[in-house]
């Protein structure tokens, strides 16, 4: 692509690639010297021009200009790269609708179901925490990013484009939103879902945390429609603040969606579905409350979309259900195995809650699960207080240490329980068959963290991993076995 399409410039130079990382070759490419939180790209031109840059686009003064290299001095690097990045690809989320969903917790869920839906009528894809998703596959990000930096974010656009989808289910992380990721994406409907503590190593506080999920709904489309819990105390105050034409969900308030006479149950919910004047009668194969409200944003946001409640409803009742969440792993076992991708407080809370529904009056719950590296350490004593005000039995194991020592993690980890003493097995296969072992008829056991994830992040970059569902699978099978 010819850089005078973008920028103001005579120059004729033709860029083939987007330089993001200055250490990989990538000949013919631009490079933008941004700056982040630890690095300024300004430290590593001469590295990139080393590597195949030819076009250098930068903030700060250059003293050593190279012949033969065309510079363009921005205002706003990060700017100028996302705008480069959407041309590049040639516009392609604008060839779209985009569904934005943003929360704490529920994103991927809520996403997912939207996406799994809109495809029975039309193709729609997916970006989020799973990676991304069009066709037949989920396919991987290489940047381990929910919402992904603007490069892969409009490389995959395109990708989805040219596959002819006409729609496109996002998750909008906080991290996204605040680094710019997501500017240029026009969204025609935004969700928020809910807001609790997390992500403070980027944002500091919740209020910080929330301004960022708040930026969801600048980016609107003129006719955009958000689409707001009002049961979250946050959904209340997004909904006070916004100016833009707002639709709500509740269970507990009045609100344009809303659910009454609930009945949960261990593999499935029903409630009635208040819309309008109609009432709606719910019997969906998703169990706990807490997906209840995930379902009610699903189903605002594809009615809101032209998706009719009738049209929708066989969907709804029988939904796709997403890997890794609030997953029931059943091989046969007089035992429950729920594998969930809670890591927050609050997310611990809502799936042990949903444990403790489904255990019998003299069950135990058996919590497995670590905390992460290089993330928000204020997570580690919040999961550690309700695993150790809830369950029975704890044993903490690997988790993403990233470059972080994954024995430390889990030594400090420790360190917040008082009633329970947790048993530390570092390998977390082996932690998995250990409570697979020791689980008797009626117990629960709660694998969580990791959900549907094949991989664990670590210092030398993704190494594999079966998957929480394949340790489970293989350590019941194996006990049946034995037993048998």
């Amino acid at each position: 692509m010819k850089i005078r399409k973008v920028f103001d410039t005579q120059s004729d130079l033709d860029i083939r690639n987007i330089m993001f990382d200055s250490r990989i070759e990538s000949q013919d490419s631009i490079f933008f010297a941004m700056k982040g939180k630890i690095n300024d790209g300004h430290k590593f031109i001469d590295k990139a021009i080393e590597n195949g840059a030819r076009c250098i686009v930068y903030t700060d003064d250059i003293s050593d200009i190279k012949e033969g290299i065309e510079y363009i001095k921005v205002e706003d690097a990060v700017k100028a790269y996302v705008s480069f990045c959407n041309a590049f690809y040639d516009y392609p989320l604008q060839k779209m609708n985009v569904i934005g969903i943003t929360g704490t917790n529920g994103k991927t869920t809520i996403a997912w179901i939207i996406r799994s839906i809109i495809s029975k009528f039309e193709k729609c894809g997916y970006i989020g925490t799973m990676g991304y998703y069009y066709g037949t596959e989920i396919k991987n990000s290489k940047m381990n990013l929910t919402s992904p930096k603007s490069d892969e974010l409009f490389r995959i656009g395109k990708e989805m484009a040219d596959y002819g989808c006409k729609a496109l289910v996002m998750e909008a992380s906080s991290e996204g939103l605040y680094y710019n990721r997501l500017d240029e994406v026009v969204f025609s409907t935004a969700l928020f879902n809910n807001l609790t503590g997390d992500h403070f190593d980027i944002h500091g506080d919740m209020e910080s945390y929330f301004k960022a999920k708040c930026l969801l709904f600048d980016k609107l489309s003129e006719n955009g429609k958000a689409i707001i819990n009002i049961d979250d105390e946050y959904g209340k105050r997004l909904y006070d603040m916004l100016k833009v034409n707002r639709i709500t969900y509740a269970i507990d308030s009045e609100a344009d969606y809303r659910a009454v006479n609930i009945q949960l149950f261990n593999n499935h919910s029903e409630f009635d579905l208040l819309y309008k004047d109609n009432t709606y009668h719910i019997n969906t194969n998703m169990p706990a409350r807490f997906n209840i409200y995930n379902l009610l944003g699903v189903i605002a946001v594809l009615n809101e979309n032209g998706y009719g409640i009738e049209e929708i409803m066989p969907y709804i009742c029988n939904v796709e259900l997403t890997p890794g969440r609030c997953q029931l792993i059943d091989e046969g076992q007089n035992f429950n195995v729920v594998v969930d991708y809670a890591f927050t407080p609050n997310s611990f809370d809502k799936v042990f809650s949903f444990a403790e529904s489904i255990t019998s009056d003299k069950g135990k719950i058996i919590a497995v699960f670590g905390a992460a590296g290089n993330r928000d350490h204020l997570r580690r004593p919040g999961t550690a207080k309700v695993a150790d005000e809830r369950a029975d039995e704890v044993i903490l194991t690997y988790d993403d240490p990233s470059r972080e020592d994954m024995m430390g993690i889990l030594v400090d980890l420790k360190s917040y329980f008082s009633k329970l003493n947790p048993e530390i097995i570092l390998d977390r296969i082996e932690a998995i068959d250990k409570a697979v072992d020791i689980a008797e008829e009626g117990d629960t056991i709660l694998l969580l963290g990791k959900g549907n994830d094949k991989f664990f992040l670590c210092a030398q970059g993704r190494v594999p991993y079966i998957s929480d569902e394949t340790a489970a699978r293989n350590a019941i099978r194996k006990k049946l076995a034995k037993n048998s």
